[in-house]
């Protein structure tokens, strides 16, 4: 069944309870009116017994004594099987419908009835292979009975009179395959109408909607439900509808978003070009100045007070020279050399790099070596260590702790760079990846989204956590290959 359309389960479900519901009441009905026959039948049994009572009395009545046998031979009819008349003193029968029988004893069934019973009332039982009916009727010695008869016994005789229960079974079979053709056409006409209601109530208007989703899945965001029922359907129809409007709004802002962020791209691919045009351009005459500028700081005697001058003009030109190095890094980025490396040698070096810088500003930097083999390019991960060491010395100028962790997780490579500075606002930490962001009064804001590309392109992922007085983490994950 768990293979079946939900329209096919309501019905058969329906289909049974209603199957029981039918059957139960069929049978409570059929119960009932059997027993209405039955006691129509029994009451039958009664008026004929009376009617032969009355005709019995009336013939002793008149003196017609020599006409008591005939009677009751006239009597036997399609229904009336027996009727007989037996002396309740020794229970022999003295006159019968069956003259044969005439001076045996009665059946013991009959006697013990007669015993028993608190009055006439009618009976079934087994005569032969054939179901009766019976009542035992005493036959009292009234007065007019006694001029011939004497007054020794109260009780002439009893009246046993047995009627077929042919037409009482034929009446209960009729009834019962009425009953049962009458529940089947019920039954049979409840499920169609039920398949019909379900159909056109629930079917159609589920699959209409099976339907418009179906097209809204292929894309066409422009088809809507009827709603203009007012049940459960109607609701869904209603949501649904919402739903897809939202979905529709959603997909014109995806869209509008998606058009916004390919001419920012083209921008910055055009800037990207732009950039490293006008790097190359600057870099050689920059050379060309730095060059000269060391060549007349060497001509200056060291008292000279040109020479703290010519010194700023060389710091000058070295953070420009960096400047257009970033520019050509992240406008051309280089494809990654990948040989197998130590990677606690990469970050040792970037440290020593740093070092001096951190000891002025008094900055602790701790770091556990811990030999690991990956396939890397070392020196654009040097770089991307020194710029997430360069930042966090940056956000503590009043000194604090700067510590590189490093361990294995699964087939992962994992590097912690955390500081002890200031931290970033919640609201800042998605931009600190985006170039030429900066908080910093110097630099491009280019070192974070240089190193973000270049981790990446080893097939890693470069992630930031943070929190504002406490520190922030840099976290570096790349994968460890069969080498490792």
């Amino acid at each position: 069944m768990s293979s079946l359309g939900l329209k096919w389960k309501f019905i058969i479900t329906t289909t049974l309870i209603l199957l029981i519901i039918v059957g139960l009441f069929s049978l409570y009905n059929l119960k009932f009116q059997e027993k209405i026959i039955r006691d129509d039948d029994k009451e039958r049994v009664r008026l004929i017994t009376e009617i032969i009572k009355n005709g019995l009395v009336t013939i002793m009545l008149e003196g017609r004594g020599k006409e008591f046998q005939k009677f009751l031979e006239s009597l036997v009819a399609e229904d009336i099987e027996e009727v007989r008349i037996f002396n309740p003193s020794n229970y022999r029968i003295v006159a019968s419908s069956v003259p044969g029988e005439i001076g045996s004893r009665i059946y013991d069934e009959d006697i013990q009835k007669y015993r028993t019973q608190s009055g006439p009332e009618v009976f079934s039982h087994k005569r032969g292979n054939k179901l009766v009916y019976s009542m035992l009727v005493p036959i009292p010695n009234e007065k007019p009975c006694q001029r011939c008869h004497g007054s020794d016994h109260k009780i002439r005789g009893v009246l046993d009179v047995e009627v077929s229960t042919m037409k009482t079974a034929s009446r209960i079979r009729t009834l019962r395959i009425r009953t049962t053709i009458f529940s089947v056409l019920t039954l049979l006409a409840l499920g169609f109408a039920l398949t019909i209601a379900t159909s056109l109530l629930v079917t159609k208007p589920v699959e209409s909607m099976i339907k418009t989703m179906k097209k809204v899945q292929d894309g066409d965001l422009s088809v809507r439900v009827d709603e203009q029922r007012g049940d459960e359907i109607g609701r869904l129809a209603i949501s649904f509808n919402s739903m897809v409007e939202e979905l529709q709004r959603a997909h014109e802002e995806i869209r509008r978003c998606h058009i916004e962020e390919m001419q920012r791209v083209e921008r910055m691919a055009t800037l990207g070009e732009l950039a490293a045009a006008i790097a190359h351009e600057i870099k050689n005459p920059l050379a060309g100045i730095s060059g000269a500028i060391q060549v007349i700081a060497e001509e200056l005697k060291e008292d000279d007070s040109k020479k703290e001058i010519v010194t700023d003009i060389l710091s000058e030109i070295e953070r420009l020279d960096k400047t257009v190095r970033d520019l050509l890094t992240f406008a051309k980025p280089v494809s990654p050399k990948m040989i197998p490396v130590d990677i606690s040698s990469v970050i040792e070096r970037s440290i020593n790099l740093i070092r001096l810088k951190a000891e002025k500003q008094n900055v602790k930097v701790h770091f556990r070596p811990s030999e690991v083999i990956i396939r890397a390019d070392p020196e654009q991960l040097t770089q991307v260590f020194l710029n997430i060491m360069i930042n966090a010395i940056h956000s503590m100028p009043e000194g604090g702790e700067l510590r590189a962790e490093l361990h294995k997780d699964a087939d992962q490579l994992v590097v912690k760079i955390s500081d002890t500075g200031f931290g970033i606002p919640p609201d800042r930490i998605k931009d600190v990846f985006k170039p030429f962001y900066t908080t910093k009064h110097t630099g491009t804001g280019l070192g974070l989204s240089i190193s973000k590309n270049i981790v990446e392109a080893h097939g890693g992922t470069l992630d930031v956590e943070s929190q504002l007085g406490v520190g922030t983490t840099f976290i570096v994950k790349m994968p460890l290959t069969k080498e490792t």
